[in-house]
């Protein structure tokens, strides 16, 4: 039976029919993105969703799904969804919407396997390869009826305005934003729990690290973008979200499926706990570190396993975060700490990872021990020459092409004598990145101009030098979470 709906501005409000609806369909599909169609736990979540289809199909004859404005619709009806359900699905459809797709209408008699050859289809989709009229062909080809892809200006009930590329991109950051903050808050309370010796929220902390990967996966810069963000009252919190976003990044760079991932955003997100049990007035020092001060310092990582494993019903996470925590300090000639008197095997892939990103957002902070915030240019130049033997060179070189030559999140100084935040990387010309302008000779924009400086209309546009905003009294944040 179909729940009655009540009506708000300009659309019906969906029931509960429809948001079993939307959830079912969007869990298929990241079911598909993780598994076989054969897998059991595909066919279980496609029986899921024809279930709650038949259910829509049998009262309306169809089931068109949208996305427009930032509202999900299934036909006129609004469908409200949770928080994390939220972030999920707007990384897959912020992902659409780079293809052109704006929804799916579903009618008639449709098969659970045209649904799975569909699902698996558009759950295999790549923005740099695909466009909806690529999309529509294919399906045809697959002999795919009665499911018919939606372009984003499909009309919607209440809404009249089209998506534009700018929308999308402000859908894209505003999500991204979303999950950032959500980490972060995340990781505060995991911290607190395990200062106070607490159970841990494992669950809450697996699907914030979930919904990070589903945001770095979309649009990699948008989350990089956000970790150029240093001016929290507690670092540690900011510091440890930072490593995990960045950790991921390089996890998803070279090619970790998302199971590994997970393993490694647990461990990333972890791999500070340690200071949880040093004194808050040694972490909070203002001043240089001293012989004792830097004793106790050295602690953290022996105390962060064990932490960890009191705290954490054992399994792979909890192991795999433990060596993260005890190994993130020790270089790859064995140099560092704590020291091994004994055993010199190598560490693990998540420690190497860890170890760079870990040195790369402490030095460009300015934070804690490290009391002078170094460029994120200069900090790559120091990692891979003055302290080229402490890390993974491979990995090393993956991440300095995370960073770019303009980490995104930084602002520069164009040639046109206007100030620009860095955006997006331009892969066939990093020199000339999607930019955010935001100030000229008068002074600040009342609202930023977004430019592409690859493009034509733009290449009068090029970047001189990087600014440091403090120097110049800039606020990055406002810069950062203006749109």
């Amino acid at each position: 039976m179909v729940e009655p709906r009540v009506e708000i501005a300009g659309a019906r409000l969906g029931g509960a029919t429809e948001l079993r609806l939307v959830t079912a369909f969007f869990v298929l599909i990241k079911t598909a993105r993780l598994v076989d169609s054969d897998n059991a736990t595909f066919r279980a979540k496609l029986d899921d969703f024809c279930r709650c289809l038949g259910e829509v199909l049998s009262e309306s004859g169809e089931a068109a799904f949208k996305v427009h404005n930032d509202r999900y619709f299934v036909n006129d009806a609004v469908v409200r969804l949770s928080d994390d359900n939220r972030a999920g699905a707007d990384a897959l459809t912020a992902d659409w919407a780079k293809v052109g797709i704006g929804g799916v209408r579903f009618s008639g008699d449709i098969a659970p396997e045209q649904i799975s050859r569909f699902v698996v289809h558009v759950a295999g989709m790549r923005p740099d390869q695909h466009n909806l009229e690529q999309m529509a062909e294919q399906l045809r080809n697959l002999g795919i009826e009665n499911i018919e892809l939606l372009g984003l200006r499909e009309e919607v009930a209440g809404d009249d305005e089209a998506d534009t590329p700018e929308v999308v991109r402000q859908r894209v950051r505003k999500s991204a934003r979303a999950a950032f903050f959500r980490s972060i808050s995340t990781v505060q309370e995991i911290m607190h729990q395990a200062a106070e010796a607490e159970d841990i929220n494992v669950a809450k902390t697996k699907r914030v690290i979930h919904s990070l990967i589903d945001q770095i996966i979309l649009d990699e810069s948008s989350m990089i973008e956000l970790t150029a963000l240093k001016n929290y009252d507690d670092y540690t919190y900011a510091h440890s979200n930072n490593v995990c976003v960045y950790s991921l990044t390089l996890g998803v760079r070279i090619g970790m499926d998302r199971s590994r991932l997970s393993q490694l955003g647990f461990a990333a997100l972890f791999h500070d706990v340690g200071k949880v049990r040093l004194p808050k007035d040694l972490i909070r020092k203002p001043d240089a570190y001293d012989d004792n001060d830097w004793i106790q310092m050295q602690l953290h990582p022996q105390l962060g396993a064990k932490t960890l494993l009191r705290n954490l019903e054992f399994s792979m996470f909890t192991a795999r975060a433990a060596r993260g925590a005890f190994e993130h300090h020790i270089n790859s000639d064995f140099t560092g700490y704590p020291q091994l008197r004994y055993s010199r095997r190598p560490t693990t892939l998540f420690s190497r990872i860890i170890a760079i990103t870990d040195t790369f957002d402490a030095l460009t902070s300015g934070r804690v021990y490290m009391k002078r915030k170094i460029s994120p240019d200069e900090v790559i130049k120091k990692m891979r020459f003055q302290m080229a033997v402490k890390f993974d060179r491979v990995l090393l070189k993956v991440f300095t092409d995370i960073v770019g030559i303009y980490p995104a999140g930084s602002l520069v100084l164009l040639s046109t004598d206007e100030i620009a935040l860095i955006l997006t990387h331009n892969d066939t010309d990093r020199t000339r990145p999607f930019v955010k302008i935001v100030g000229d000779r008068s002074g600040l924009l009342p609202e930023p101009v977004w430019a592409d400086l690859s493009a034509d209309e733009h290449r009068e546009r090029r970047i001189v030098r990087m600014i440091d905003p403090e120097k110049h009294g800039l606020d990055l944040q406002q810069f950062i979470l203006q749109d």
